[in-house]
């Protein structure tokens, strides 16, 4: 057999981001019982359905890709130079609520490259994907980031989780909404990044998120035509880091801005 190239992991990320949601979706709706249980921080939860849509993940990988890795938010796993990192339900806090803002997240580096990334949403029938290179797309169609460029007509979102610096998030926050900017926290990273990705937040701010969180969602808006920051921080793939996305009219601004 030969060696997969980029498109066929594409593919494949997508085809198995659907599986992965439909199973979820079956916990969201009662249709399979589940209970969450706190990680230990406050409002960070975990439930039966995200280990169990990991397991899926991680056994369907293995199957097709035995010569890859995995690290998933939940089971954790190894860095290696053929990567693929998953959050299996990104907003689980949403989700154990039945709120409808959540997604799987799927991405794939190779030698610490974005390759491909894949980001469905099944409360919409969403498909996001990305192979770098290639654009980006919502259920095959092409999507682009939006052209705002003021922070008066812009609409942002702005993670928060309670590990991060309060005074900062607000005092940020202030200095958006000073600047005229409407902002949003759905609390769900990925899929807010996808939205970047689509054009329908312009940008999107995060003082840390964890690789499986952020790494699809960057790739997305990179093939959309938007800007990110550097990621991951100096700590490593592993650490994580500032995630920074938008329309590259927008781009400056709030980079200052979270900088200042």
């Amino acid at each position: 057999m030969s060696e997969p190239d980029a498109a066929d992991r594409a593919a494949f990320a997508g085809a198995l981001a659907r599986e992965a949601g439909a199973l979820a979706w079956r916990y969201f709706t009662g249709e399979l019982a589940f209970t969450a249980e706190s990680k230990g921080e406050r409002q960070d939860w975990v439930s039966i359905a995200d280990h169990a849509v990991e397991r899926h993940i991680r056994a369907a990988l293995a199957d097709r890709f035995p010569a890859d890795a995995m690290l998933g938010e939940e089971d954790g796993g190894t860095v290696a130079e053929r990567l693929w990192v998953v959050d299996p339900i990104d907003g689980t806090l949403n989700f154990v609520h039945g709120m409808r803002y959540w997604c799987v997240s799927i991405a794939y580096v190779e030698r610490g490259k974005r390759r491909v990334a894949a980001i469905y949403d099944p409360s919409l029938d969403e498909l996001f994907t990305a192979a770098a290179g290639h654009g980006a797309q919502c259920n095959d169609q092409p999507i682009r980031v939006s052209d705002c460029a003021t922070l008066d007509r812009a609409l942002i979102s702005q993670g928060y989780v309670h590990r991060h610096d309060l005074d900062r998030h607000l005092a940020l926050r202030r200095a958006l909404l000073d600047a005229g900017a409407a902002v949003k926290d759905p609390g769900a990273g990925a899929l807010m990044l996808a939205h970047v990705a689509a054009g329908r937040f312009d940008a999107f701010y995060e003082p840390h998120m964890h690789p499986w969180d952020a790494l699809a969602g960057l790739l997305l808006i990179e093939e959309a035509g938007g800007r990110v920051g550097a990621y991951p921080g100096p700590g490593g793939l592993v650490a994580g880091g500032e995630v920074i996305g938008a329309a590259p009219g927008l781009y400056d601004r709030l980079a200052a801005l979270t900088h200042g």
